[in-house]
This record gives C-alpha cells, structure tokens and sequence, in this order.
C-alpha cells in the first residue's frame, strides 16, 4: 500500500476522497489543478520529479531489533528535525501503534506537533526552556531539560499551574549542554524540594559513541555513574545511550537505565555503515527504510572538450551521453558530492558530473551508441540511494558528512511515499 504524508494545516477538504491528504483546499473538485493545494497531495505520483519512499514495515521492523537490544530498557524514540526528515506525523503515530512509550524532541514546537498527533507518552524537549514556553509545557504535558545552572534557578521559582517533569542533562564531556557533575548533586535537590517542578530523570550525552575504542567513552560513563550515584532520592529515569552506543557499547552502559534514545537506527543507519555482514552486530540487523529517486528529463550528447555545469569542472573526454536528472540541492541533495557521486540507471552505477544545481544534476551515460545510452529515455528513474546502493551511507561519504544530514536536509518539497510492503527482499529497498 502506498500513501502520502498529510500535509500541514489539518482542515481537510469537502470531498472524502481528499481527506487521504488533510489539505487546506476549499475546492468542490479535489485534484482540479496543479494550483490547487490538495493536487500536490494527491495520492502516489508515479512520474513525479523526485520522491522519497519510505518503508513503514522496515521501521517496524528495526524497532523490533533495538527493542530487543535495548532490554530491559525501553525506547525513547528521538523524533527531532521531522522524525530525522522522514516525516513525524507519519513515523510518530506509527511508532506509538508498535509500543513506544517515551519520545523526544530537540524544540517546544516539536513536542505540541506529537501531543496535536495524538502521542500519549512521555516527551521530553531537549532544548532548555525559557520562561515564556512554561505554560505550553504545563499544558501539554511535556517534560522539560535542566541545561544549566540558570535554567534550575530559573525552574525552581516559576510560578507554575502545574507541576512540571524535569530532567537534568549532565555535561560529562560533550561541553554542548548541561550542568557540571559537581553542580548537579545541589542543584538535584534543590529541584527536588521546589513545588513548581518534578525532578523525575537524569541524562547525558555520549560525543563518541560511534567510535568504541575512544577514551572519552569510558571518562563520560564513569563520570554519569558517579553523578547518579550521588542523588538521593536516587532518579526514577536514567537515560545515556543513542543508537551508536547501543550498537557499540552494550555491555558498558548502565545496566539501571529506564531508556536508550534511539533516532538514527529507527531509519535502519548507524553513523556508520554495517561491517561485514556475518559479523554479529545490530547494524547488520537493521533495515535501511528511506530510498531516493528522480527521473530523467533530458538525454543529450555532449561533444568532446565541452563541459556541463557551472564553473566548467567536468570536460568530456569524448563524446559523451548525458542525462539530465531533476533533483538538485534545492531537493536536500549534497552539493557537497559534485564530481564524487554516482546513481543508479536500469541497475548499472553510473558518474554523476559537473556540480549538483539546484533542481538538477547530470549522469555520464557513457558513450553515445552504449546499451544504457541506448536505453535511457526521459521519464527513466534513477535511484539516488537505496538499501541496494548506492546507500545513503556513500552519499554522505562523497559529501564528506554524515548519514544524519543526508537524511535531515530532504527538502519539503521532495514528496514522500509510504510504503508497507512486505520485506522479503532488500533488493530493491522502496520500488514503486
């Protein structure tokens, strides 16, 4: 099955067949023109520019798999940034349909987007509060971040309708956020003996945990285990590990922590790709969920000595077939990975040259008179990433960035495809 994401705005149409979308149309005829904001909505677009699928049954699936791993903790699921740019008002109820009870966010926004979805559970707003955003969290039942000493100060005199969670973010080494150790054991009772607020968790933040030979990890968890073993009441939640930590630190986490905040591995990626796939690791376990494609639009040849694109960077050798695809950085893809990415073309991996643009790239076909040259026709699809690669994985490699970013920038107005198909293969990871 195949669906869109709703879009923002939630008054939905006259017509039932629109309320799939939830547009803001008011038209008698859904669907009528381009122009009308319930056409961008319509169902599965098969010769659309660009689009994103997502495999609901994968993150299901990897769910399972980091439940598993996690136990006897439970999943915090991080949903910050649109769900890691695969779209929250999809993935969260989703998430909450396979037993997530506990979410976070990085901003206030993002929480009352959950708690509007329908989210029941826990969700903690990682970014500090200000006073003015207290009545929003009161009133939508939120749980709010200790960062500093200030934000305590400021928590434990707010004049507050209701009591308020708080957990405290202890900085053990990650220097972003959080009181020092030696703050938090004063600073915990305080909060604990203030009437405005709950202190109900402690937490903190691993800066290397996708590296498990570095010496920081060890600093950082002795550091927390200390801290939490100074506070008294001892904390009702504990929480340290993302993915990366669950995937390269089980046996040296805390074997008392109530969660494992997981972002990343719910999209089946780790901040680094899978080993060798007999190798007994959760990254070999999980199932890469987002693929990404555009279709050609354009076929050229292009002579000898030209060049394509801007500045002039790439000369053919010979002459040379092009295709012109329409994605571009204004889609979310890398302009970082000019003169370094590939695609793939009726499954043959193929250069992509000259820079990214905005709204297009450009594939080296080969020669004129090659069988993919021969073949490749406007309206082709080619896949910019999927389980079968290239992955998301090589994108952010030829980008010189991270796997987190690849998926976070995928532009708004890139539509994204649902689909709950069965996963029997990985083959072809998000065919439409």
């Amino acid at each position: 099955m195949l669906f869109r994401i709703p879009l923002q705005g939630a008054l939905v149409c006259s017509t039932s067949e629109c309320a799939l979308c939830w547009g803001t149309c008011s038209k008698a005829v859904c669907y009528a023109s381009p122009t009308c904001i319930c056409y961008l909505a319509r169902p599965l677009m098969p010769n659309a520019a660009v689009h994103a699928t997502i495999r609901t049954d994968c993150i299901r699936h990897n769910v399972r798999v980091l439940h598993e791993r996690a136990r006897p903790a439970g999943l915090m699921a991080v949903l910050k940034a649109d769900a890691y740019g695969h779209g929250v008002r999809t993935v969260a109820p989703l998430l909450q349909e396979a037993g997530v009870q506990a979410f976070a966010v990085a901003r206030l926004h993002e929480a009352i987007t959950l708690r509007q979805l329908g989210i029941d559970g826990l969700i903690l707003v990682l970014a500090p509060p200000t006073p003015d955003e207290l009545p929003a969290y009161t009133a939508h039942r939120l749980h709010a971040s200790v960062t500093s000493v200030p934000v305590a100060r400021m928590l434990t005199t707010a004049p507050l309708d209701r009591t308020l969670p708080v957990h405290v973010n202890v900085d053990t080494g990650m220097h972003r956020l959080g009181l020092n150790d030696a703050d938090v054991p004063t600073w915990w009772t305080r909060l604990r003996r203030a009437s405005s607020v709950e202190a109900a968790g402690v937490y903190t933040h691993l800066a290397t945990a996708d590296t498990p030979d570095h010496p920081l990890n060890t600093t950082q968890l002795k550091r927390f285990a200390e801290v939490v073993r100074t506070l008294r009441p001892a904390p009702t939640t504990v929480h340290v590990a993302n993915t990366d930590a669950l995937a390269h630190l089980p046996t040296r986490l805390p074997a008392d922590a109530q969660y494992v905040r997981v972002g990343l591995g719910m999209y089946g990626l780790t901040s680094r790709p899978a080993p060798d796939a007999a190798t007994n690791n959760i990254r070999n376990a999980l199932r890469p969920v987002l693929s990404l494609r555009a279709r050609v639009i354009h076929t050229h040849t292009v002579p000898q000595g030209e060049t394509v694109s801007y500045g002039a960077r790439w000369t053919a050798p010979r002459a040379t077939q092009v295709a012109t695809l329409s994605i571009g950085y204004g889609d979310g893809y890398p302009r970082a990975a000019s003169g370094h990415a590939h695609v793939r073309l009726h499954d043959t991996l193929r250069p992509m040259v000259g820079r990214v643009c905005m709204d297009l790239c450009m594939v080296d076909l080969g020669s004129p008179t090659s069988t993919l040259a021969q073949n490749t026709s406007v309206g082709d699809h080619a896949v910019l990433f999927d389980a079968a690669g290239p992955t998301l994985h090589d994108v952010a490699r030829w980008s010189d960035t991270i796997p987190y970013e690849i998926a976070c920038q995928l532009a708004p107005r890139v539509p994204r495809h649902y689909c709950d198909a069965p996963a029997t293969s990985m083959a072809d990871n998000g065919t439409i």
